[in-house]
């Protein structure tokens, strides 16, 4: 199955964040960044986002949910954190949580297709 362009680019930038494919949450956060940036509003909830992806992954919206935060914590704790920084423009010193992450890489992806 081939990826689209989209997914190829949020794997790339998940890479180059620090994060790897032996975390489940990494496929989630690439599905998560897809659907988002397919959305014709830009207004979105967590919830749904994570519901969405779970029936995408025949799992729980929880499981996704903590799946994506030890991503996050991961890239925060061992990543290139100066990236993150760079990408999402949140206090430096205080790790995103999942909705600024996605939105904040969804954002700079959308940036980078203009």
């Amino acid at each position: 199955m081939r990826m689209t362009r989209k997914e190829h680019a949020s794997h790339r930038l998940l890479r180059k964040l620090g994060a790897n494919g032996s975390y489940l949450g990494f496929y989630y956060t690439a599905t998560a960044i897809e659907l988002v940036m397919n959305l014709k509003e830009t207004i979105y909830q967590c919830k749904w986002l994570y519901s969405e992806v779970a029936k995408l992954y025949h799992t729980t919206p929880y499981c996704v949910e903590r799946n994506i935060r030890t991503v996050v914590d991961a890239i925060w704790n061992q990543g290139n954190r100066e990236l993150l920084i760079e990408i999402i423009p949140y206090p430096a010193n205080v790790k995103p949580k999942n909705a600024q992450f996605i939105d904040g890489l969804v954002s700079y992806l959308s940036e980078m297709e203009e």
